[in-house]
């Protein structure tokens, strides 16, 4: 409901200020460009709320200076990857190098009080339900993304972080040890990685967690690098294209 009222809202903005025909016209503009710059509609939606209004000739943002991609060097140099690709890419690394088969990453929620699971290697589906969306300190994923620390369980079973039903879940996996980083930069946290072992005990060396740490750094800083620019080239890209509406 709150993201249809965000879209009506947006919708009265491009109405009155491109005087289009109605909002069944202005939420498919806003939709085709979130679509051609990979960016939520609602997510552009709440941006083009709070923009300031462009001017009526020229691009909306003049002064704006284009940034580069910031560095991932855990991906081959010529790949082209969007958000949801870097966070798949991403959980394979940090598998890898900690030697599990086990995983998973979580995007922070639209009001970035909670994960949301958005990939889960070796795992069953009960386990891709159960956490599907994460609130509270009832996980080490949840408190990571709180305190923006990596979080260590050596053993699920005795350390009273997890509440009953997310305990059983992990047990019925086979889960004994978790690992859980957030995915943080300079511009704040962005989701968490976690990975599992089925020995208490068990988990990723020194060397090995300093290297997860700059996989999860350098994720978090180019997640939030597209949010913006993304978000951005698709604001220019609709008041560029406004003529194209039918008035």
């Amino acid at each position: 409901m709150r993201d249809r009222a965000t879209l009506e809202h947006a919708a009265g903005v491009l109405m009155a200020r491109y005087e289009l025909a109605d909002a069944t016209t202005a939420i498919h503009a806003l939709r085709t460009a979130a679509l051609r710059h990979h960016v939520g509609p609602n997510a552009l939606a709440r941006a083009l709320i709070v923009a300031p209004r462009p001017w009526r000739e020229g691009p909306w943002f003049p002064p704006r200076v284009w940034r580069s991609a910031p560095e991932l060097d855990f991906l081959p140099a010529t790949s082209t990857i969007r958000p949801a690709g870097l966070l798949w890419a991403a959980l394979d690394r940090v598998t890898d190098r900690a030697q599990t088969a086990q995983g998973d990453i979580q995007s922070v929620t639209k009001n970035r009080t909670g994960l949301k699971l958005e990939r889960a290697e070796g795992f069953s589906a009960e386990f891709f339900q159960h956490f599907a969306h994460v609130e509270g300190d009832a996980t080490a994923c949840g408190i990571a993304m709180r305190v923006r620390e990596p979080i260590t369980v050596a053993e699920v079973t005795k350390s009273g972080i997890f509440d009953r039903p997310a305990l059983e879940a992990l047990v019925a996996e086979k889960v004994r040890a978790v690992y859980s980083l957030p995915l943080c930069g300079p511009d704040g946290c962005e989701g968490v990685v976690s990975v599992h072992y089925h020995r208490p005990g068990q988990g990723p060396s020194k060397a090995t967690r300093d290297e997860l740490s700059r996989i999860a750094y350098q994720t978090a800083t180019w997640l939030h690098w597209y949010r913006r620019t993304a978000t951005l080239d698709a604001l220019e890209d609709l008041h560029h294209h406004r003529a194209r509406f039918p008035g």
